[in-house]
């Protein structure tokens, strides 16, 4: 059905339009058959079991309408995605982040009462892994992405950890020549601004080599983003797990709770969302048939960079033992990934619309500021009118 908001199209079950958020009017679910002969390049290698989606890939071949455009493709991917959209109820993203928690605390008492080394590094493991990987399954389940095998996910996820950070340390190696501290006590302008560059470039490493050999079986910028957050949040596991193990071999392990805790804090707000902003730009720009490595896509790089370089420059700030500035920083960048979250699902309006990335930021900035003061009045309206 369509939503009478925005006009999406939306499954008949859903409760409430995905683009939008409009209420709907609650149906029964019909099941969508989808025609296997309109999928191109391979079509759908795997089958969502919602019970308002019917996929036959009997007859799905390869090389079906090989003449489909990029920006064809994407449409085609995105309206399939609409047609697969699940309650968060159904969602695995939440039960993986209980199960994880459940198992982090009671690895964390056996180790405690049995004295026992052994259990030490499936606790590392799950403290700094389980957010990252709960923050994909997120994106991934968000965005429908059921024609991307998790084994293609689990390999960018692992690779951006691997080879990202290990090209990183080597830049950072070459490049870094003095380790004094900055006047906040961390990192020198400079330092931040290698480390920043390096570990951006690294994750990239990842990225680039996949878009330019999977860029036509998954064209859409959900993809990038969901893909660019796996590398991302790959690195961001590793180095957690480093942090964590140093931590632990030099202070004890109540140093390294909360070194855990607190990476798990800010894991999803740092290198996963840094990462997906650069990769949907890319995804973004090939979407609509350009190169992607241009002048938008150096945008979207220079804020991530940005980004990051404040993020190791700028004192935690603590305040009850939240580090302000960086949430703060966090929620820019969540902000940012936000526009092309919308973009994916066929957002409307001018921001959306524009080409050049500067301006569509632009736009997508001042609309959602005009949004907070016209809730802002609303909400000062409503008290005036109950005294």
């Amino acid at each position: 059905m369509q939503c009478s908001q925005c006009g999406a199209t939306v499954v008949a079950a859903a409760r409430f339009c995905p683009i939008c958020g409009q209420a709907l009017a609650t149906t029964r679910p019909t099941p969508v058959a989808i025609d296997p002969t309109r999928v191109p390049m391979g079509g759908v290698p795997s089958i969502h079991d919602a019970p308002t989606v019917v996929i036959d890939r009997r007859t799905i071949m390869p090389t079906a309408e090989p003449s489909l455009s990029a920006a064809e493709v994407a449409a085609l991917v995105a309206n399939m995605g609409k047609s697969m959209v699940v309650s968060q109820w159904q969602r695995w993203w939440w039960k993986i982040l209980l199960i994880g928690v459940a198992l982090y605390l009671a690895l964390n008492t056996v180790t405690i009462s049995t004295q026992n080394a052994i259990l030490l590094p499936q606790l590392l493991m799950i403290g700094t892994f389980l957010i990252p990987i709960v923050y994909i399954a997120y994106l991934y389940e968000d965005g429908t992405l059921y024609d991307v095998p998790l084994s293609k996910i689990a390999l960018i996820f692992f690779f951006g950890g691997v080879v990202g950070s290990m090209t990183a340390t080597i830049l950072e190696a070459r490049l870094i020549t003095s380790n004094g501290a900055g006047i906040f006590g961390q990192l020198t302008f400079l330092n931040a601004s290698i480390v920043s560059l390096s570990e951006e470039l690294a994750k990239l490493m990842v990225c680039v080599p996949f878009l330019l050999q999977a860029r036509q079986r998954y064209p859409t910028v959900m993809h990038g983003i969901v893909l660019g957050a796996a590398a991302g949040m790959g690195f961001a596991a590793f180095e957690s797990m480093g942090y964590a193990f140093s931590t632990l071999i030099n202070d004890g392990m109540p140093a390294m709770h909360n070194i855990i805790r607190l990476r798990a804090l800010l894991a999803p707000l740092g290198h996963g969302t840094w990462t997906a902003i650069i990769a949907a730009a890319m995804w973004r720009e090939y979407a609509q048939g350009y190169f992607p490595l241009n002048r938008n896509v150096l945008i979207a790089f220079v804020c991530s960079v940005v980004l990051h370089l404040l993020w190791d420059y700028l004192p935690p700030l603590l305040f009850i033992d939240l580090p302000i500035l960086h949430l703060m920083l966090g929620a820019i960048g969540i902000l940012l990934l936000r526009f092309f979250l919308v973009d994916a699902k066929g957002g409307q309006g001018a921001a959306y619309s524009e080409r050049n990335l500067a301006v569509a930021l632009r736009l997508y900035l001042g609309e959602l500021r005009d949004d907070l003061r016209g809730m802002f009045r609303h909400k000062q309206r409503s008290q005036r009118s109950s005294k």
